[in-house]
């Protein structure tokens, strides 16, 4: 389970924030929002709100980068690109300085602290905790590794020296089955992220664990009839076909990207909509239906193999083309204990302000960006501002009470709004 997640010098990022999943005393929603692992009370899900370019999305890509450090730091080592090291660029302080990323996470009911600091041609430092005792299992200072050897055997010297100066030691020590490195690296893996900016990758794992997992799919396949999209049925199939024989690809797209019998797979994915006389018409998913239906087929799998599994889920703009009682639904889901009973757990970021209510989200797990006078992004909790509870939550943060608000310089002058 997730604990927090800390990053700093990257993108708008300048000063460290943290996104921190333990559950404050606050007593609303306390059995549906709340459970304890390794005697640590966590949120289930956290909401981040902030207006356009105030860095919600950083949060995220952050997370992405750190991720694809440990999954791909060994395949990216003999590549010339550089490392993702984006730094603040609004600041000499920051300028040309290593970009920070940490995460505390519990694993067999043992918390962890693991983190790194990368700039663009090397890791130059790079650490594994393990809280109780407040030992170090681990530290790294560019090539110089340390290790503890009563409690990290697996760190070898042999290891140490063939951990090049692009790779994370957390990654050599895993690719050689070290135990613990291992399942560290496994739980990274089995994080499920979802980019605001590109859902292609989303709909290809959805229409793939449709098409071949019939219990996800029938999972799906309940949802959409039951969220009213005016669904009964779902229907998918594949299969290779000569690329010349696809009547939608353009004759000369296929000239010039395939080769003479090249073989391409061939997806087809119909929704059936029932008729006035209660016949059903099927609707080709790709080119007939709506942008919204599109968003929640492309949610869906991830999802339920989040809450199946009890993993981590991490997604960006939840609200894109979702109609707000999806949103809520999908939020009530993972704040309830028979829905969730592996107590997986859901990161997102969103502009829905009907989600700014007690019944679906407490005061610690509304998190707000915005930036600063130096452009940097600041993250604050709800909870960190003391909001008492009973009130408006929305009300209030449209009046500006938690900032994070878009500000729009010519906004009252506009004749529509006197």
């Amino acid at each position: 389970m997730l604990i927090n997640f800390k990053v700093k010098n990257f993108r708008s990022i300048k000063d460290e924030v943290c996104l921190d999943l333990l559950a404050t005393h606050d007593e609303t929603m306390q059995l549906e929002s709340v459970f304890e692992e390794s005697e640590n009370p966590l949120l289930k899900s956290i909401a981040i709100y902030g207006a356009n370019a105030s860095g919600k999305s950083n949060i995220f890509k952050a997370f992405a980068v750190f991720r694809m450090m440990i999954l791909e730091s060994l395949i990216r080592s003999n590549l010339a690109n550089d490392l993702p090291n984006e730094y603040f660029k609004l600041s000499s302080e920051t300028e040309n300085k290593p970009s920070f990323f940490e995460m505390t996470f519990i694993i067999n009911d043992e918390v962890y602290i693991y983190g790194f600091e990368i700039n663009r041609k090397k890791v130059c430092k790079e650490w594994l905790k393990k809280e109780k005792g407040n030992v170090n299992l681990f530290c790294r200072d560019n090539l110089e590794i340390k290790s503890n050897k009563n409690y990290f055997k697996e760190a070898s010297s042999i290891l140490k020296k063939q951990t090049s100066e692009r790779v994370l030691f957390l990654s050599v020590l895993a690719s050689n089955n070290k135990p613990l490195s291992k399942k560290i690296v496994e739980f990274i893996n089995k994080m499920n992220y979802i980019s605001g900016a590109e859902r292609g990758g989303t709909l290809d794992f959805s229409f793939n664990q449709f098409l071949n997992n019939p219990d996800i799919a029938l999972k799906m396949k309940e949802f959409i009839i039951r969220a009213d999209f005016g669904i009964v049925d779902i229907k998918a199939s594949e299969k290779m076909t000569l690329a010349k024989d696809i009547q939608h690809i353009p004759d000369k797209f296929k000239e010039l990207f395939f080769k003479e019998g090249s073989k391409i797979a061939e997806r087809n994915l119909w929704f059936f909509h029932k008729k006035e006389n209660g016949e059903s018409v099927p609707f080709n998913f790709f080119n007939e239906e709506s942008e919204g239906t599109q968003q929640m087929f492309a949610l869906l799998a991830p999802i339920i193999d989040t809450l199946d599994n009890g993993k981590i889920l991490f997604i960006d703009k939840i609200d894109a083309s979702l109609h707000p009682i999806i949103c809520q639904y999908i939020v009530s889901i993972f704040n309830s204990r028979q829905k969730n009973s592996k107590n997986a757990q859901l990161i997102f970021t969103t502009h829905d302000i009907s989600l700014l209510k007690e019944e679906f989200l407490r005061r610690d797990q509304i998190y707000f960006t915005e930036k600063n006078s130096d452009g940097a992004t600041k993250l604050f909790s709800l909870s960190d501002i003391s909001e008492r509870k009973g009130v408006d939550f929305a009300k209030r943060y449209l009046e500006g009470r938690y900032d994070a608000l878009p500000y729009i310089a010519d906004f009252e002058d506009l004749k529509f709004f006197k």
